[in-house]
């Protein structure tokens, strides 16, 4: 039956390790896998998950599933007894004597992570970069790019034109490789469709900062960028699905299904769309919509890690439907190696448990089931971005 112990990865979605989590205490290494609303508020803290916590919700922190399997894959690692406690001493003692890149390097080995698409606009040199492993290509963040142009142009044309600029640069000169929007928590999939003509239009509201206003320029640039995406030949990777945290609107915003009436206009048919952390909760909604169109994959990322005690079920949801060619695995990895490494580690116990029941039902044959996990873990990443030359 299919192993993909050895098998090598990519992970297709994450972020920067922190220096600051070289060292950590237990409850931090739990709140590592915790994407919820911590219950008391910190002024000018944005993130909801960093706030103050409770004795009661600390509690709970340990308890999560993808906590329980983390700590059960360290042990196993680490040779050591299953309890956060000792796992977190033992990694402390890891990174003391190798540092937090030397832990993550050896993290990586052990689950074959080979190369990181890693969210960041931080230049290819910054040290930061430096602490993740391998070989390592960006994604640059489209959020922090519109919100600079918006506060220094002086019209929707301007701003577009220096938009289109800094993107050209970045993939023609600076390696980044794709664009990563937050189009669905922003603006919301379902939102109409917005062209230059209505932006311009909307534009003086949203540089003071009109909260309406914005959302119809931030619609506008995205389409603008599907249409630049094909002529540059790089992908557009929308957030897709809940994965934690506050924003504006209606979280069913969120659901890739929503993408349906812009992603049929046979103008985006050759833009390629990436679906960030597979639509979670909404995997088969993913799943159908990179059955459909032929410009739409789907990233695993978030779900790998974080459904860890569902996991089985939610791969099978998504390879139940896509396309194997146009699946990727990811993590949604940041602050710690260990999130990574567990995306990679549980994506391998998925794939081996969901393609052994296809060739054991007669569903698929083993060289294929074989060939679709290699795909998945690394393949169709590769072919994405180039990585065979």
């Amino acid at each position: 039956m299919p192993d993909f112990n050895r098998c090598p990865v990519v992970d297709n979605h994450c972020h920067v390790l922190e220096p600051e989590k070289k060292t950590i205490e237990p409850i931090w290494l739990a709140r590592e896998f915790f994407h919820g609303i911590a219950d008391t508020p910190i002024p000018g803290v944005a993130k909801a998950k960093l706030w103050g916590a409770t004795d009661d919700l600390l509690f709970h922190f340990p308890h999560m599933g993808a906590v329980l399997t983390v700590v059960c894959q360290l042990a196993r690692v680490f040779g050591c007894e299953p309890e956060l406690s000792t796992v977190t001493a033992e990694r402390n003692r890891r990174t003391a004597e190798v540092g937090l890149a030397g832990y993550a390097k050896m993290l990586y080995e052990d689950a074959g992570i080979v190369c990181s698409v890693m969210d960041s606009n931080l230049p290819i040199n910054d040290p930061i970069l430096d602490l993740t492993p391998g070989p390592r290509i960006r994604l640059l963040q489209m959020d922090p790019l519109l919100k600079t142009l918006l506060e220094s142009s002086g019209s929707y044309a301007e701003l577009l034109r220096a938009f289109q600029a800094g993107v050209e640069k970045s993939i023609r000169q600076d390696g980044f490789v794709g664009i990563k929007s937050h189009l669905g928590e922003r603006v919301g999939f379902g939102a109409a469709p917005v062209e230059a003509d209505e932006a311009e239009r909307y534009f003086s509201a949203a540089a003071a900062g009109e909260g309406e206003a914005f959302k119809k320029i931030y619609m506008a640039i995205v389409l603008a960028s599907m249409i630049q995406a094909q002529e540059l030949k790089f992908p557009i990777h929308f957030h897709t699905g809940i994965t934690g945290g506050l924003w504006d609107g209606p979280v069913t915003n969120t659901d890739p299904f929503l993408l349906v009436p812009i992603l049929r206009q046979p103008r985006f048919l050759r833009t390629r769309i990436v679906l960030l952390h597979a639509g979670h909760p909404w995997m088969q909604h993913a799943g159908m919509m990179a059955h459909i169109f032929p410009h739409v994959w789907v990233d695993m990322g978030w779900t790998t890690p974080w459904t860890a005690q569902r996991i089985v079920e939610v791969y099978r949801d998504v390879i139940g439907m896509a396309p194997i060619s146009k699946i990727m695995i990811g993590s949604g990895g940041h602050g710690s190696p260990e999130v990574s490494w567990l995306a990679a580690k549980t994506a391998k116990i998925a794939l081996g448990e969901v393609l052994t029941d296809s060739v054991r039902l007669g569903l698929m044959c083993e060289k294929d089931a074989e060939k679709a996990g290699r795909m998945i873990l690394h393949d169709n990443a590769a072919r994405m971005y180039g990585l065979h030359s």
